[in-house]
């Protein structure tokens, strides 16, 4: 006889599945902003205009904030995983005023430039998001799919939006191969270099810290 452990019907069930967000169109919210700068392999130092974000609505809402929460149980050092970055400088501006427009239009608001904690004036704001997959290649070579917020539209603006087709790896040779390493797309342009964000036990929507 196999006695059942105490505490197992109130304990999670870790089956090692990892719940993928599908491809499409959300309505997402902020739960936090924030200006960082990052350095390229050049040296160059460039302003990044940071957006952490959950799902808002529908089946998946609250996504990011489960995933992390389940995470947790198992390792302190769970990261947060929606993240978003934009460059502010240089061929980013434009890309950056369509974003922050809109989050203004999604919300009915005007955001103010250069006023001291603007930045969480933008908190619980809903935008709508463009998530994709796209395949890129492990330091192992293996290849894995990840799901992306590819573009930022307003709410009303996902009507007339479309998904893009899954962005794959080139493949190499006769065969059909391994790719060729200078093919591999490296993570998520908008995630850090592990690809995530830590965020501590206990955070809530404000005051989460992106590194």
């Amino acid at each position: 006889m196999i006695k059942k452990p105490q505490g197992y019907d109130e304990a999670a069930a870790y089956t090692g599945e990892f719940q993928a967000l599908p491809k499409g169109k959300y309505v997402c919210k902020i739960r936090q902003v924030s200006e960082v700068t990052d350095t390229d392999k050049s040296g160059h130092e460039w302003r990044k205009f940071v957006i952490l974000y959950d799902i808002a609505e529908g089946e998946y809402a609250d996504f990011y904030d489960k995933q992390f929460k389940a995470e947790k149980e198992t390792n302190p050092k769970a990261k947060w995983r929606g993240v978003f970055k934009q460059n502010m400088d240089d061929k980013g501006t434009p890309w950056l005023k369509g974003v922050v427009t809109a989050i203004e239009r999604s919300n009915n608001f005007t955001f103010q430039w250069d006023k001291e904690g603007n930045e969480k004036t933008l908190v619980n704001k809903k935008f709508g998001g463009i998530f994709r997959r796209r395949q890129y290649e492990k330091d192992n070579g293996e290849r894995a799919m990840t799901t992306e917020l590819w573009r930022i539209r307003s709410v009303a603006g996902l009507a007339e939006a479309e998904v893009p087709e899954d962005e794959l790896l080139p493949m190499t040779g006769a065969g059909g191969g391994r790719p060729n390493p200078a093919d591999a797309a490296a993570p998520p342009s908008f995630m850090d270099s592990d690809g995530f964000v830590n965020i501590p036990e206990g955070s809530g929507d404000e005051g989460i810290p992106f590194m």
